[in-house]
């Protein structure tokens, strides 16, 4: 009989425990709250997670023992090499309540390598003008602009050509300066540092490690049965009641373990640089190589695995007991 007092493993906030559908995460919402519309900005920005290590750091939290002195910090490294725009989104809500397309502006892109994820058009597309987009926007109550970008991974060492497509929200004011700002920048590269500074939260958006097919000892932490029990060990010791006479959904069975979608909330940026040869060792970073584009440091852990697309998010929930000014940092493990 098991112990009374043993919690129960397994997070039953995350089902089913299925494989993710792609290994990029799909951002629903980006800021629902409208914590960011003083200013027009990107909401996000796609990065790929290098590897972990260690800085030190003068402790600037306001209410803590270690304040003003310096302490060791575990770090995530994240390449960020720029990202190109390719086209804008108008978003509305229809009859039924749910968000969908109502209007896109592809920018003239001639990319050998992202011909190769879709197919470019040889004509040069029709960009409409703002004027109008504004007056499109008006006339079918549009609820959100996006764009749909498309990263770098050539301009890594992570041996990828192929790039992914994601979307990135934009906040702002009102709609009308969300479609100018968009197509400004409709077909330009955008780097991370036009995004995010240090000393800012964000969320991470990614897809975990995958494990595969576990049973339920690895999946849900379940304690080894007897070494005298009947039949096995790694296994569940009852699967539930003779009435209902079916299995419940939470009791701990074996399936997939791992390649899920997951959301981390409130990551704190502690350095943005394009400085690599502070980070980068003499012989680079195990299963990643040498980081040659622009990177971020941020404090913690991230999901998923090295060489994995993580989308960086402007936090949705803030922790307001975090500085808004990053710390100093005095070095960096290599």
């Amino acid at each position: 009989m098991g112990s009374p007092s043993t919690r129960k493993r397994g997070s039953k906030q995350f089902w089913p425990r299925v494989r993710a559908q792609k290994s990029t995460a799909v951002v629903n919402s980006w800021d629902p709250k409208n914590l960011y519309n003083k200013e027009t900005k990107f909401l996000g920005f796609p990065v790929y997670k290098v590897g972990m290590t260690s800085i030190g750091l003068i402790d600037n939290f306001s209410h803590t023992l270690t304040k003003g002195t310096e302490v060791n910090v575990p770090v995530t490294i994240l390449e960020a090499p720029p990202v190109k725009i390719l086209s804008v989104r108008l978003y509305a809500l229809d009859e039924y309540g749910n968000i969908q397309v109502v209007k896109e502006v592809l920018a003239n892109i001639k990319d050998k390598f992202l011909s190769r994820k879709i197919s470019v058009a040889n004509k040069t597309p029709k960009i409409d003008s703002p004027e109008d987009l504004i007056k499109f926007s008006l006339e079918n109550d549009v609820e959100e602009v996006r764009v749909k970008v498309f990263t770098t991974p050539s301009e890594t060492t992570i041996g990828k050509k192929k790039p992914e497509i994601l979307e990135i929200g934009i906040s702002g004011n009102s709609i009308e300066d969300k479609i100018n700002f968009a197509l400004s920048n409709l077909g330009k590269s955008i780097s991370v540092s036009d995004v995010f500074k240090g000393g800012e939260l964000v969320d991470s958006h990614g897809i975990t490690t995958g494990k595969g097919f576990q049973g339920a000892v690895k999946r849900f932490g379940v304690k080894l049965t007897s070494h005298k029990s009947e039949k096995k060990r790694r296994h569940a010791g009852n699967l539930g009641a003779w009435t209902p006479s079916r299995v419940g959904h939470t009791v701990p069975l074996p399936g997939q373990h791992g390649f899920h979608e997951r959301t981390e909330w409130n990551k704190w940026i502690l350095k943005v640089s394009s400085n690599k040869d502070e980070i980068n060792p003499k012989s680079g970073f195990r299963t990643y190589g040498i980081v040659k584009s622009d990177f971020l440091l941020v404090k913690g852990s991230i999901q998923g695995p090295k060489t994995r697309l993580i989308t960086l998010v402007r936090s949705i929930r803030p922790n307001k007991r975090y500085p808004k000014i990053a710390p100093e940092i005095t070095y960096i493990n290599k």
